[in-house]
């Protein structure tokens, strides 16, 4: 992958530079030459469109892997959470369970120490301390009561002694198994909070080749850019070295509406002369004529008499007839589905010369229609009595 990144870049460099300033040309080049020049940027532009399409698509797959990681993401995150939560929870009883064997601990070193004190006692009197508390007694029963007392002290001494014992194992059984619980809800938590980071270091990766994406075809959009400027300038040469000796066009009247199939007034239009943002680029630029909707097939005319001077492929204009009226005036039809007149070939006002389709930058069936001027778009209202839109 990086090694494509690279190629493509050094690519698009070159590219770059070899549009990155206006294309001039002199009257040393011929008709020939420029229309293959044209040729050239058409296909160059073609191949940029194909590139933008395919970058567009790979974009779209890695934010649908990104949504898709996402959830997976959120999902993992919610198991973390309820790991956490469960480790706080253990935690919380280890603590308890801790403070519980603390105590008891406490409870049976003090009933050890008092029985300690006791046989401590009894030893240092040894039997003179028995003698003692049984010479005291003032009869026989009182006797056997005393000696029994003595016996339940140090039985129940030891009951205790060893309740309290047990009481402790019990606690530290329990504390132990919570440590362990501890321990392996810890590996839990710390193998997701691992996936996690696996899945965000992902997510980021395909976020980067995303934001490459769209470098790319930032890059591409403006080697067209360029290419149209290029293209307008071989079209500037074309329509100045190519003028006609028959004027066709005198400036008496309007020009003829070159799709029969509608009306010739604004509402046929879907969109004018003016600048706007392209559904093609998605970029602003300016629009060099009429769009004029019409069903796919549909006859084109010819605005006026004239002689053909472009009949073929044209950049972004698709399949192209470019009509030279005499007097510096010509006509374009762009984004047809076929052409019908040829280079060369003289044709009347009204005259077939193309099919409408939708081919070259366009998103519909329809004629671009544009009037130039010793080579240069100008506004086609005037000339067809059709007034502007602003859209």
């Amino acid at each position: 992958m990086k090694i494509f990144k690279r190629m493509v870049c050094v690519a698009l460099t070159a590219i770059m530079t070899c549009y990155a300033f206006p294309v001039q040309y002199t009257g040393a080049a011929t008709i020939a030459e420029l229309q293959a020049k044209r040729k050239a940027l058409a296909e160059d532009s073609k191949k940029a469109m194909s590139e933008i399409e395919s970058l567009k698509t790979k974009q779209l797959s890695a934010e649908q892997e990104i949504e898709t990681l996402d959830k997976a993401l959120n999902s993992i995150q919610a198991e973390l959470d309820e790991a956490q939560e469960e480790l706080d929870i253990l935690t919380e009883k280890l603590e308890q369970a801790k403070a519980e064997l603390e105590e008891a601990i406490k409870k049976r070193e003090a009933q050890f120490d008092l029985l300690c004190k006791r046989l401590k006692f009894l030893q240092e009197k040894g039997s003179t301390g028995y003698l003692e508390i049984l010479l005291e007694a003032e009869s026989f029963s009182d006797l056997f009561l005393r000696m029994q007392y003595v016996n339940d002290i140090m039985v129940y001494d030891k009951d205790i002694l060893n309740e309290l014992q047990a009481i402790q194992d019990t606690i530290q059984q329990k504390t132990d198994e919570i440590e362990e619980s501890q321990k392996e809800q810890e590996q839990v938590v710390e193998l997701h909070k691992e996936k996690m980071a696996a899945m965000e270091k992902v997510i980021a990766e395909k976020q980067t080749i995303i934001a490459s994406y769209k470098n790319d075809v930032k890059k591409y959009e403006q080697m067209i850019a360029a290419n149209e400027k290029a293209d307008q300038e071989v079209l500037r040469a074309i329509a100045q070295q190519s003028p006609g000796s028959t004027v066709y066009y005198t400036g008496n009247g309007q020009l003829g509406w070159p799709v029969p199939a509608k009306p010739a007034a604004s509402s046929s239009l879907s969109s004018g002369f003016v600048s706007r943002i392209s559904p093609i680029t998605g970029r602003r630029e300016s629009h060099s004529g009429y769009d004029i909707p019409a069903p796919y097939g549909s006859a084109i005319v010819a605005a006026e008499a004239g002689k053909v001077t472009y009949s073929g492929w044209m950049n972004g204009y698709g399949y192209t007839i470019i009509i030279d009226h005499g007097g510096g005036l010509s006509t374009l039809y762009g984004h047809n589905s076929s052409l019908v007149v040829s280079n060369g070939q003289v044709v009347t006002r009204g005259q077939t010369v193309a099919k409408c389709g939708s081919t070259g930058w366009s998103t519909g069936n329809h004629c671009h229609f544009s009037v130039l001027v010793n080579g240069k778009y100008v506004n086609p209202a005037s000339y067809l009595g059709v007034p502007n839109i602003n859209r």
